[in-house]
């Protein structure tokens, strides 16, 4: 199986493909497997460990090195600043924690490669290639007492994607929206929040008898 294993390490390394810890577990599994399917005497149970991938890795002279960077930072003085400013706008409005509601947006980056690859001793550093960037964005949100959950807000670069034909978009556990670039943009936050947020607030404080 080992020796399959870094027959395949060597092949994606020439494929300038990046491979992680679990990336190559979770390989050795399904050659294991199908060796077992090969010859049906074998009957010994293969668990991958990280103990036998660190004896894995030192038998092949392997190691770990970086080949992506990307860093992103917020201002985060206004964000420790507005923590007061919103402490007291709840505490004037006397509102309680389930009128409090909070919304972010994340991206979701679904087909990103790993930051790191495993290479052998001999080579210095990983090759070029492009990386994936076929990304989402989500809006999630909920209030302060955590009994109300927004349906999440999901922005993709398609309308209508081609492994969505044939399927409902009301059916979904997300509001799908798009544009080109999977941003949500003013008209898309404007028309989430009066045609989805108000209404389903208003519900909720329908129900916990809420002003």
């Amino acid at each position: 199986m080992e020796k399959r294993l870094s027959i395949w390490i060597d092949d994606e390394i020439e494929r300038n493909m990046p491979l992680s810890q679990s990336i190559i577990m979770e390989k050795a599994r399904r050659i294991c497997n199908y060796i077992q399917v090969e010859a049906s005497d074998i009957s010994e149970t293969f668990v991958t460990s990280r103990g036998w991938f660190n004896r894995f890795k030192h038998r092949n002279n392997l190691h770990n090195i970086k080949i992506t960077e990307e860093a992103a930072s917020g201002d985060t003085k206004a964000a420790a600043e507005f923590l007061a400013t919103l402490k007291t706008i709840i505490e004037q409005g006397n509102y309680p924690p389930e009128l409090v509601s909070n919304v972010d947006e994340t991206g979701l980056f679904w087909k990103r490669m790993p930051k790191r690859t495993f290479l052998s001793r001999e080579e210095k550093r990983a090759p070029g290639f492009k990386a994936a960037k076929d990304r989402l964005t989500l809006l999630l949100g909920g209030n302060a007492s955590g009994d109300f959950k927004l349906k999440p807000l999901l922005v993709y670069h398609s309308k209508n994607p081609r492994a969505m034909k044939g399927t409902s978009k009301s059916t979904l556990p997300v509001i799908w929206e798009s544009n080109k670039k999977s941003w949500i943009t003013m008209k898309i936050f404007q028309d989430w929040f009066t045609e989805l947020f108000c209404p389903s607030v208003k519900r909720y404080c329908e129900i916990k008898k809420l002003e």
